[in-house]
C-alpha cells in the first residue's frame, strides 16, 4: 500500500469511526503526508507510543471542512473493479425494490455515502439518469461512472447536475449538461400510479424530489374532503391525494413554472387540482384569517435549517407553518408534515408538533413516523443520511 499517502487522525477521530461514523472534519487531521483534492488515502492514528493504527481508505479534500470521507474499513487501493462491485451492489438493491412495487420508472439508484460510495448521487427518470458527484473523489472518478454507468444500465441519455451548492464547499466548480447520449425533453415518466413529465436539466435537486415518493403513495390513503397541499412543488402529494378520492385538493407554491407543470400532470392523469401562487407563510395565515377548513393538510417546506447555527431560526418557522395549518383543520383533519433538514432530529421535530398543537388548542395523535424512500436507505452510524422526517398525525 505504499503508493496511498497516509492522512493520520486524533483519537476523537479514530472513536467517531469506530462508532460508525463516516466523515472526519478538518480540525481532527493531524499530518495529511502528501495527499491531494480527490486522493484515496489510508487512514491512520497514532499510540502515545508512536505506533499506528490503520482504519481504513477515505477520499481526502484540503479544501473542504469533511477533510475525510471513508471508503472502507479494510486499508486497498480501490481499482475500476472494486467501484464496479459497490455500484453493482447499489443497483442490484434497487431492483429488488422495483420488482416489489412496480415502481422501476423513477427511483434513486445510488445514494453516496449510504452506499457505500462517498459523494456519488444517481438518479433515474424512465431511461435517462442523472448524476450528482458531490466530493472531490467522486468528481475525480466521473469518468469511470459514466463508463460503468453505460455497461450497466444502457440509458439513453446521461445529465450531470453538479451546480449544487455543496460542491462549492468542496471547492469544486458547478455545471449542469449532458454529459453522455442525447436527452429529449420533457423526460415523461411513470410513478405511484400518475404519468408525469420532468426536465432533468432545470428541475431542483435532479429534476424531482425522489425521497418523498413512498410518503406521497401513504397520503393517498388518507384523502378525504377538502384537501390542502402547501410547498407543493410539482404537485407530487396534492396530485396523490386527488388520485386517492379527494373532492377538493389545492397547490400552493410560490413558483408558477412549478405549478404549471403541476397542473398539466393533472390534466395529463384527468385529475382536478386548484393551483395557488403564493408564499407559503402568508397563503396560511391569510386562509386562516378568511376561516377557511381543510380536512388534510401537507406541509413539505425546504430545509429550514441549512446548518447546526440555524436551527433555532428553523424552529421557529416550522412551528409558524404548522400552528397555522393545525388552525386551518377540521377536527379529526390529518396533518402531513415534514423536514428535510438533518440538522433537525424527528425529537426535536416532534416537539415543535407538540408545541404547535398546544398553541393551536389541539391534541395530536401521531398515526405515522415516516422518512425518505427505501431507495434513499439511512446507515446506521451516519445520522446525514437520516435527513427527511415526516409525521402523519391527526388534530383532536
Amino acid at each position: 500500500m505504499s503508493s496511498l499517502a497516509t492522512v493520520v487522525v486524533n483519537g476523537r477521530a479514530a472513536r467517531r469511526l469506530r462508532q460508525g461514523h463516516v466523515w472526519i472534519f478538518d480540525s481532527d487531521v493531524r499530518d495529511t503526508d502528501d495527499a491531494k483534492a480527490g486522493d484515496v488515502v489510508r487512514v491512520a492514528t497514532r499510540h502515545k507510543s508512536g505506533g499506528v493504527n490503520e482504519l481504513g481508505i477515505a477520499f481526502f479534500n484540503p479544501d473542504s471542512m469533511i477533510r475525510l470521507r471513508l471508503i472502507d474499513r479494510k486499508v486497498c487501493k480501490p481499482d475500476r473493479d472494486f467501484w464496479r462491485h459497490r455500484l453493482l451492489s447499489a443497483l442490484s438493491f434497487r431492483k429488488t425494490l422495483a420488482n416489489q412495487d412496480s415502481l422501476d420508472d423513477v427511483g434513486r439508484m445510488v445514494f453516496s455515502e449510504a452506499d457505500g460510495i462517498p459523494g456519488l448521487i444517481v438518479d433515474k427518470y424512465a431511461k435517462v439518469l442523472v448524476i450528482q458527484t458531490l466530493s472531490a473523489g467522486a468528481d475525480r472518478l466521473l469518468p469511470m461512472w459514466l463508463e460503468l454507468l453505460d455497461e450497466m444500465l444502457s440509458p439513453d441519455a446521461i445529465v450531470e447536475r453538479n451546480d449544487t451548492h455543496s460542491r462549492k464547499l468542496e471547492g469544486l466548480d458547478v455545471r449542469s449538461q449532458v454529459v453522455s447520449g442525447k436527452l429529449d425533453v420533457p423526460v415523461l415518466v411513470h410513478d405511484g400510479g400518475l404519468e408525469f413529465e420532468v426536465n432533468p436539466l432545470l428541475g431542483q435537486k435532479t429534476g424531482y424530489f425522489l425521497d418523498q415518493r413512498e410518503n406521497r403513495l401513504r397520503a393517498a390513503e388518507y384523502a378525504v374532503g377538502r384537501c390542502l397541499d402547501v410547498f407543493c412543488y410539482q404537485g407530487g402529494f396534492g396530485l396523490q391525494l386527488a388520485r386517492g378520492g379527494a373532492d377538493e385538493v389545492v397547490l400552493v407554491d410560490q413558483s408558477a413554472r412549478s405549478l404549471q407543470m403541476a397542473q398539466n400532470a393533472a390534466d395529463r392523469n384527468s385529475l382536478k387540482v386548484r393551483t395557488e401562487v403564493a408564499n407559503a407563510f402568508d397563503f396560511l395565515r391569510d386562509q386562516q384569517v378568511d376561516g377557511e377548513k381543510y380536512d388534510v393538510v401537507v406541509l413539505d417546506p425546504p430545509a429550514f435549517a441549512k446548518n447546526k447555527n440555524s436551527i433555532e431560526r428553523a424552529s421557529r418557522g416550522y412551528k409558524e407553518i404548522n400552528l397555522r395549518a393545525l388552525k386551518l383543520l377540521n377536527p379529526g383533519g390529518v396533518l402531513i408534515t415534514s423536514s428535510c433538514s438533518y440538522h433537525m432530529s424527528e425529537e426535536h421535530f416532534g416537539q415543535i408538533l407538540l408545541s404547535a398543537g398546544m398553541d393551536a388548542g389541539r391534541t395530536l395523535q401521531v398515526l405515522e413516523r415516516r422518512s425518505q424512500a427505501r431507495d434513499h436507505p439511512v446507515r446506521l452510524g451516519f445520522p446525514e443520511s437520516h435527513y427527511l422526517k415526516c409525521y402523519v398525525a391527526r388534530a383532536l
